[in-house]
């Protein structure tokens, strides 16, 4: 792909992709629903993250629902080791578990222990509360929805990528 057309293909795919954003946010809004960060998040982590799309998008679904499942585990541990060890170790010993399941192990497993499961383990903990009293709608919301909005992303690109193709044939034809 050429730069011009690469250029039109951003201008286009970005363009969609506001007016995707626009769509899924109305919706949620209008549903009152909360947790629109479970899906948003991911679909950030897409965006930021290098390397073949589909590759992008398999890490970011399979790395926040390692982070959430990080989330549960380290909360149940905090929850059964605080009363024997106290607050401070209750606490510390089952986050320094997840942190160096996510940073040090990380490398052996990218695709599955990577940046996309510490965002979520972070964002989850915010509200312990609301995250623990809720946990399979925080799933269902992360699943479902992160793979719908970051799916129609992903075949965003398809016909920006033909609208940007068929507008450079069209300008050189004019040209000629």
């Amino acid at each position: 792909m050429n730069e011009t057309v690469q250029k039109r293909f951003l201008l286009y795919f970005r363009l969609s992709l506001l007016l995707w954003i626009l769509i899924a946010n109305a919706i949620l809004n209008v549903m009152n629903f909360q947790y629109g960060w479970l899906i948003f998040i991911s679909n950030i982590m897409l965006f930021t993250m290098e390397g073949d799309i589909k590759d992008r998008l398999i890490s970011v679904e399979v790395g926040g629902f390692v982070g959430l499942v990080l989330t549960v585990a380290a909360l149940f541990a905090i929850s059964a080791l605080t009363p024997v060890l106290g607050s401070l170790f209750g606490f510390l010993v089952p986050l320094a578990v997840v942190l160096f399941i996510l940073i040090v192990l990380h490398p052996y497993a990218p695709k599955v222990l990577n940046n996309v499961g510490f965002a979520y383990l972070t964002c989850a903990c915010i509200d312990v509360t609301a995250f623990s009293s809720n946990i399979p709608l925080f799933f269902g919301t992360f699943i479902v929805g992160s793979l719908i909005f970051n799916g129609v992303c992903v075949l965003l690109m398809g016909p920006c990528k033909k609208l940007a193709m068929r507008s450079e044939t069209q300008a050189e034809k004019k040209t000629v």
